[in-house]
């Protein structure tokens, strides 16, 4: 039985071209390495077609031949000891497609490594590389993959910016926000004490001293008492930011114009609130820092 399907799984292969691992098409991107490493502008320019496309992770258009060469040139300037070296394990591949005349593709898998000229940190990025020569020796099109995360937290600490964390526009505690903010206005207070943790503390810019939750809580009872009407106008947008210093917290930085209606009067007020709330790790509100602005 075995015997008799060996045929039907060779006829479901189809060969579609010729793979290389030693190709003049490589020799052109081996150039290439080399030029970055110490060559200059018109050597690079000398290998790639005037409308060579590069394409670079999440990219949604490609960048032209005039910033390739920009960017090599940055690099030169501010960094020394530039190597492209193959990864342990890899060797390259050169493809060369039967009903394509024109050329081939090359891949490789290489390590990219450099040193910052004035502070003498290294940095080394994993690089995997697509490029299409065709057969006169010129690139058309490069495509290359790497984490770029990872190389630009490393470019920007070789330069002395060291980044403490990351700002999010859109985050599931933004959502708590909006609630809390929604239960206020809702004049539910219970609702919004719920959403702190029992040791929260609470400050407002300008007052000296903290609140617990307890006496906080009274504040919300007075305002709601106090007002008919509360509507919260968001300004601009929360930013969610994650700070990895001390073990790691969030933050919701917040902007709003306060319009409430007195609820004796009926006389009409607008103020400005910024808002600061710390989230901890059950996802609790331990922090409340507030400034209102007539």
């Amino acid at each position: 039985m075995v015997l008799a399907f060996i045929p039907l799984l060779g006829w479901s292969q189809v060969k579609s071209g010729v793979t290389y691992s030693e190709h003049p098409a490589y020799d052109v991107i081996t150039k290439s390495y080399q030029i970055w490493e110490s060559g200059t502008e018109a050597e690079l320019r000398a290998l790639y077609a005037e409308d060579a496309k590069f394409w670079g992770p999440g990219d949604e258009e490609p960048s032209n031949l005039d910033q390739e060469v920009s960017n090599m040139l940055w690099w030169q300037e501010n960094f020394s000891d530039i190597k492209f070296t193959v990864m342990e394990g890899a060797t390259p591949d050169i493809i060369k497609y039967e009903n394509d005349k024109k050329g081939a593709w090359t891949m490789d898998w290489m390590v990219f490594s450099a040193v910052n000229k004035k502070s003498g940190v290294a940095i080394k990025a994993n690089l995997h590389s697509n490029n299409y020569v065709t057969d006169e020796g010129k690139i058309t099109v490069s495509i290359s993959y790497f984490d770029r995360e990872s190389a630009g937290a490393q470019i920007q600490n070789s330069f002395g910016i060291h980044r403490n964390g990351r700002v999010y526009d859109e985050h599931p505690f933004i959502d708590t926000l909006n609630k809390m903010v929604a239960h206020f206005e809702a004049g539910e207070i219970s609702e919004l004490a719920s959403y702190f943790s029992e040791d929260a503390d609470f400050y407002r810019l300008g007052v000296d001293g903290k609140l617990n939750l307890e006496e906080r809580t009274a504040t919300w009872h007075e305002a709601v008492a106090a007002s008919s009407t509360r509507d919260l106008e968001q300004s601009g947008y929360p930013d969610a930011i994650y700070y990895s210093r001390d073990e790691g917290q969030w933050v919701v930085l917040s902007w709003w114009w306060v319009n409430n209606t007195n609820a004796e009067t009926g006389e009409k007020t607008r103020e400005y609130l910024h808002m600061s709330h710390n989230f901890n790790s059950e996802g609790k509100v331990s922090r409340e820092i507030i400034y209102m602005a007539n």
